[in-house]
């Protein structure tokens, strides 16, 4: 090894952090960094004063930011307590293996084997399949062709074949499972479609367990049955195959905590779903998905997130403003884009609804979420302010809902009664969205009921028994149409 790095000129190695670093440069890392710098015309007018996208200087810049970038990243230290020996494994495997593979590029593959034997320890051990297959393949040809030790190579050769299997029924359960999820995840109702290709899909790769035997694997399939049965509104056999995937998985100890994650909140939603919400099942696996999460991760996020909806249908109010507390206390929150960030935005709002309704202390609600002045608040959403399709339902129904728990009739300032119905009948008039329909029918005739009381509460009458045929929808969705259910927001608003 020392030898192959003697003939070769060994190129001085630029990362961030040097002492004798570029300092524009490493302004410009620091810039990004701290959030001074959020896009490239910043950045030029701070160091070149202009926003001229063709300006030469700039443009080497950012480019020996982005190289010393990627050389800094071979250099990260996974020792630090973020990183679980899942996630250095990994790292130190794939680094390892690159640097084995440059090795016999320059002619150096005696180390190579060496490095590529011990690096093949772990990745057996942690179940990195792909990598697994490519190590195998290389150490077949080398100790069968190159030293004519047949023991070994056949020793490897039964190991290549076996990855090579493993990966490749790993990849269809892979193809499977994405050909399902961008259909499924687009849908917020039970559909019959998704149900029989997930069905298909189950079947056909259930006689493969045996052959296959890897968490990934496993965490595919499980998935698809856990649409199989999601598609079909069937949350009781989801929570079973839920049950039986985290005892499999869990055991194996080598499991990726992403995947644990994704199966386990899964079981929460299903909880919330069937309104599961007195006997601690909720908070024990919510607990379970926070502690092995880092927090401030997306994941960590999305798990307070699906708590909130837990606690606020089990009329904890008081600890979902608790859940939100610990979101807004990250630093990372504001990193979060698009939806993700809209969606805790529109949490905040739901806090103020229900401190307005006195189900929380207002003061309390405005100290943690900030002042809630509607204009200004709706004017802060990048994704959902924009949606026409339905998924702005909360969005659209908090004003209403915020105006009419004052006490009076409906801030026409904000919406009218008119253009609520109008937006009622283009968007809300369908299957996918019949509670919200029946809801914002209740509404329209809840403004009336000074004027038009028997007619008004006929309606009500008529929407609110729609309404109990039809569960709130949490799970099979982005997120929650329902931030409290609508029979509670009805109840809170009667009793006002």
């Amino acid at each position: 090894m020392i030898q192959v790095v003697n003939r070769n000129k060994v190129k001085r190695i630029e990362v961030l952090g040097n002492e004798d670093s570029d300092t524009m440069l490493n302004d410009l890392y620091l810039g990004i960094a701290n959030g001074q710098f959020d896009s490239d015309a910043i950045a030029m007018q701070h160091f070149f004063e202009t926003t001229d996208e063709k300006d030469n200087r700039y443009r080497k810049l950012r480019a020996r930011l982005v190289r010393q970038v990627l050389n800094t990243t071979f250099f990260i230290d996974v020792k630090q307590p973020q990183f679980n020996d899942r996630q250095k494994a990994f790292y130190n495997c794939y680094r390892d293996f690159s640097a084995a593979y440059t090795l016999i590029f320059r002619g150096a593959a005696r180390p190579a084997v060496d490095i590529l034997e011990q690096v093949l320890e772990q990745c057996l051990k942690f179940e990195f399949t792909e990598l697994s297959a490519e190590i195998t393949r290389f150490l077949r040809i080398h100790w069968g062709r190159v030293y004519g030790d047949q023991q070994k190579a056949a020793h490897y050769a039964a190991l290549h074949r076996e990855y090579e299997e493993k990966r490749y029924v790993e990849m269809k359960a892979f193809d499977f499972y994405e050909n399902l999820v961008s259909y499924y995840i687009t849908k917020r109702s039970p559909n019959q479609e998704i149900h029989g290709i997930a069905s298909t899909y189950y079947t056909e790769l259930t006689p493969l367990l045996e052959k296959a035997n890897t968490s990934q694997f496993y965490y595919y399939y499980c998935q698809i049955g856990i649409i199989k049965f999601l598609s079909a509104n069937d949350c009781n056999s989801a929570i079973g195959i839920i049950d039986e995937a985290l005892t499999k998985l869990q055991a194996r100890g080598n499991s990726n905590r992403g995947s644990l994650f994704t199966i386990a909140i899964q079981k929460l939603a299903c909880l919330t779903q069937l309104r599961i919400l007195t006997d601690g099942a909720g908070d024990e696996i919510a607990q379970y998905c926070l502690s092995i999460l880092e927090p401030g991760d997306f994941n960590w996020f999305r798990a307070l997130e699906i708590y909130f909806y837990y606690c606020a249908y089990a009329g904890r109010y008081q600890d979902a403003l608790n859940i939100y507390v610990q979101a807004k206390e990250s630093p990372r929150l504001s990193i979060l884009e698009g939806s993700f960030r809209d969606y805790w935005q529109l949490l905040g709002g739901y806090l103020h609804l229900l401190a307005a309704f006195k189900k929380l202390d207002a003061i309390k609600v405005g100290e943690v979420v900030g002042p809630f002045r509607y204009t200004k608040f709706a004017n802060d959403f990048e994704v959902l302010g924009k949606d026409k399709g339905g998924m702005n339902i909360p969005l659209v129904l908090l004003p209403v809902l915020y105006s009419l728990a004052q006490g009076g009739g409906l801030d026409e300032s904000v919406i009218s009664i008119e253009a609520l119905d109008k937006y009622r009948k283009r968007y809300l008039d369908n299957d996918v969205n019949q509670r919200s329909n029946s809801f914002v029918k209740m509404l329209i005739a809840f403004t009336k009921l000074p004027y038009e009381k028997a007619a008004a509460e006929k309606k009500i009458k008529k929407e609110l028994a729609v309404l109990k045929t039809l569960d709130p929808q949490v799970i099979g969705q982005s997120f929650a149409i329902e931030i409290v259910p609508y029979e509670d927001l009805w109840g809170m608003l009667r009793e006002r």
